[in-house]
């Protein structure tokens, strides 16, 4: 029987060195000594983004191209757009969805809608989206209303999936942003939607509603459902008043985009 021949450890480092250097690995040594990862490229961050097997690398992959310099590019919205759409991981699509912001326009609205609209399968290019993809996708719509990055003829969808998701969304968190983000939107059916809201027992809800309402109206009815549907009933114009700071509410700095300053 021939024996195994026994290497030295100096033997063992080369060839170790040698595969590294054969495998183009991403690691190397700087002047000190110390280990770091060599910069990687917009079409490597893609690629990883893309084809990583584990999903914590395809999101690290998201994260890298969406850091770099190629961001903005129709070729990089394109591979974000995908990755929200199909990914396997909730938390991949996630951050693919935000990864669109930045460079966000009326060209990713659709995408977006359909991401925040798909609790239930729907589309047959988008999977059904868990709750953190439609947290994402509503932060996303809700950023985009504020700075008016979609055109008129996108706004009756936008409406009818935000009066959808605020009535009907089983996420909290998704609820919250998309009745702040009806706040935007002076159309008759959305008050008497958001004072519905204020029947929910969830404080979070109830305020963002009543935040709504008072953008809306520029009137306060303290939380209270009832008399709120009492007074929308009655009310020739419920948005005369819009952006007005109700009496007894204290002025505040406004978010950025905002036409009112107030706050509880």
């Amino acid at each position: 029987m021939m024996r195994r021949p026994q290497w030295s450890d100096r033997a063992i480092s080369i060839v170790f060195v040698g595969i590294i250097s054969l495998s183009g690995g991403g690691c190397a040594k700087n002047t000190s000594g110390k280990w770091f990862e060599k910069p990687r490229t917009s079409r490597e961050w893609m690629e990883l983004a893309l084809e990583a097997s584990n999903a914590d690398e395809r999101r690290r992959g998201v994260i890298g191209l969406a850091r770099s310099v190629d961001a903005g590019s129709d070729w990089a919205m394109k591979v974000f757009d995908t990755i929200a759409r199909t990914d396997q991981d909730a938390m991949v699509r996630a951050a693919a969805t935000r990864a669109m912001w930045p460079h966000a326009g009326e060209a990713q609205i659709p995408t977006i809608l359909r991401l925040l609209g798909s609790a239930k399968q729907q589309y047959s290019d988008v999977r059904v989206s868990p709750g953190p993809v439609r947290w994402a996708a509503a932060q996303v719509l809700l950023a985009m209303i504020n700075d008016y990055r979609y055109n008129e003829a996108q706004r009756p969808e936008i409406v009818r999936v935000l009066l959808d998701r605020a009535a009907n969304d089983g996420d909290r968190n998704v609820r919250i942003v998309v009745v702040e983000a009806l706040g935007y939107f002076a159309e008759k059916p959305i008050p008497m939607a958001l004072a519905a809201v204020l029947e929910d027992e969830d404080f979070a809800l109830q305020r963002a509603a009543e935040t709504s309402l008072i953008a809306l109206t520029g009137v306060t009815h303290h939380y209270d459902a009832k008399a709120w549907k009492a007074w929308l009933a009655t009310a020739n114009d419920p948005f005369e008043k819009a952006g007005q700071i109700p009496e007894g509410l204290q002025a505040a700095n406004k978010p950025k985009g905002w036409r009112w300053d107030w706050q509880f």
